[in-house]
C-alpha cells in the first residue's frame, strides 16, 4: 500500500471553505476525492470505487490538490494538446506556403511538406505527424483517379460519349 502524504491544515481550511459550493460532474467527483480522503480517511481504493476514477487519478487529484489547492479541481478540463510542436494559429501560418502549390495544378506530396517542417522545426518528425497536422487544418487527400497503363484514351472518351447519351 503506497503512503499518502499528511495534507496540511491550509489546506485542509480551504478544502471546508468550498464544501458548500456548487460543483460540475468532474469537479464535484474530485472534490469528493479530496473530501472522502480528508473527511472519513478512506483509502484511495475505495474512493476510486466511488468516484468511478483510477487510483492512480485519485492519487493525482490529491497531490495536485496539496501542491496547488483549489485550483488543481476546479475548471480543470480533460483532453487538450499537451505535447505540440507548434501553436495552431503557426501551424496554419506554415501550411500557407502551400496553399499555391496545393491550388495549381501541380502535385504536393506529404514528403515536401514534411522535409519544410524539419527545416523549420530543426528536428525529425514522423510522417504521421504531418498527416494529423494536415487534418486539423481542414485539407484533404486529393489523388488523380486511376487508370490502366494499357487504356485507350479515345475508347474512354467515346465511352464518355455514349455513356451520356440516351437510347
Amino acid at each position: 500500500m503506497v503512503a499518502q502524504i499528511q495534507m496540511p491544515k491550509k489546506r485542509l481550511a480551504e478544502l471546508e471553505k468550498y464544501r458548500d459550493s456548487k460543483f460540475s460532474g468532474q469537479e464535484l467527483k474530485r472534490f469528493l476525492c479530496l473530501w472522502m480522503r480528508a473527511e472519513q480517511e478512506l483509502p484511495t481504493t475505495v474512493i476510486a470505487m466511488a468516484t468511478g476514477f483510477h487510483e492512480a487519478t485519485v492519487r493525482i487529484i490529491q497531490r495536485d490538490f496539496i501542491d496547488r489547492g483549489m485550483d488543481a479541481i476546479i475548471g480543470v478540463g480533460s483532453g487538450g494538446r499537451r505535447r505540440q510542436l507548434m501553436a495552431p494559429d503557426e501551424e496554419a501560418a506554415f501550411l500557407k506556403g502551400f496553399y499555391k502549390a496545393a491550388r495549381d495544378a501541380s502535385l504536393l506530396t506529404v514528403g515536401a511538406v514534411k522535409a519544410a517542417l524539419e527545416k523549420k522545426l530543426g528536428r525529425q518528425v514522423h510522417q504521421s505527424t504531418v498527416y494529423r497536422m494536415l487534418e486539423r487544418n481542414g485539407w484533404r487527400k486529393v489523388v488523380p483517379r486511376p487508370s490502366h497503363p494499357e487504356q485507350s484514351k479515345e475508347a474512354v472518351e467515346a465511352f464518355k460519349k455514349g455513356a451520356t447519351q440516351k437510347r
